[in-house]
């Protein structure tokens, strides 16, 4: 079909404001999204299973008829699959994962000048935090190190 009297049809006949509604979808007011968001989700996850199986299917006859490209090409299909069905369920973690060191944080180094300043008039305070602190980094130590003689095979 020619686009042309579709085009023509629409410029000459809709009025701007019907064309604006046609470009900006349905009307969502009233309709519960979390709702939706949960039966869509069902819903993509119902179909990813249906075409895994019949993926596995034609997995299974190209396996048969030995045609090598085809396995090739289904098994990466199989793979998006998998992926997307992980990624839908969440056991596939998306994105950037780090580790913030709180030690070298200005925050931290702040509240320590200020908690040393606050314990500057209870000496016994004091040295029992500073005994905590040091305790700590020492057993972080011990804890990250291999014990000795671990690394040998004959026991000694």
């Amino acid at each position: 079909m020619n686009k042309d009297p579709l085009f023509r049809h629409k410029t000459n006949h809709l009025p701007p404001q019907l064309r604006a509604k046609l470009l900006a979808g349905p009307d969502l007011d009233g309709v519960d999204l979390d709702r939706l968001r949960e039966t869509e989700s069902q819903s993509l996850l119902a179909n990813l299973v249906a075409l895994r199986n019949r993926l596995f299917s034609s997995f299974d006859l190209a396996e048969e008829n030995g045609d090598v490209h085809m396995v090739t090409r289904i098994a990466g299909q199989l793979h998006h699959n998998l992926e997307v069905t992980g990624r839908l369920l969440g056991d596939l973690a998306v994105g950037n994962t780090s580790t913030t060191n709180i030690l070298i944080a200005p925050q931290y180094v702040e509240l320590r000048v200020e908690l040393v300043k606050a314990l500057a008039p209870f000496p016994e305070a004091r040295a029992e935090w500073r005994r905590c602190c040091t305790g700590s980094r020492a057993r972080r130590r011990r804890a990250s190190r291999p014990s000795r003689g671990s690394w040998r095979d004959d026991g000694r």
